[in-house]
């Protein structure tokens, strides 16, 4: 590790980004966690040689001040980046089905029904 410098970032965001765009991982510990006063830090080290620059640089900003071209290929990574995040909070937030076949009957039961909601809804098949 002599002779580098390096950078780190706890956004997981911009570590993905900047990763994407050609930065180089610290080749030792790579990432750290550092727990203080029982909360958990995550950092992400990178190389300092330039690599992804231009990336850490506009995913650190907000999109209003952003500087690259609308049609920028970093645009479209925190685009992507940002719809994850969205799309894994839906996830988490939707109600588990489950399905129960008997003969030819098909049904779907809340997960999270309350057991006489389960028993009642059996009682139709």
């Amino acid at each position: 590790m002599e002779g580098h410098t390096y950078w780190g970032t706890t956004n997981l965001k911009v570590a993905s980004a900047v990763a994407a765009f050609g930065a180089k991982p610290r080749p030792v510990d790579p990432v750290t966690r550092v727990i203080r006063d029982g909360q958990q830090q995550v950092t992400f080290w990178f190389i300092s040689d330039g690599n992804g620059d231009i990336a850490r640089n506009e995913m650190e900003r907000t999109w209003a001040d952003m500087q690259s071209d609308q049609e920028s290929p970093i645009r479209y990574v925190r685009a992507a980046l940002e719809n994850r995040e969205t799309l894994l909070g839906l996830v988490k937030r939707a109600e588990p089905i489950r399905i129960i076949q008997i003969g030819g009957q098909t049904l779907m039961v809340p997960e999270n029904a309350s057991p006489e909601r389960k028993k009642a809804l059996l009682r139709h098949i």
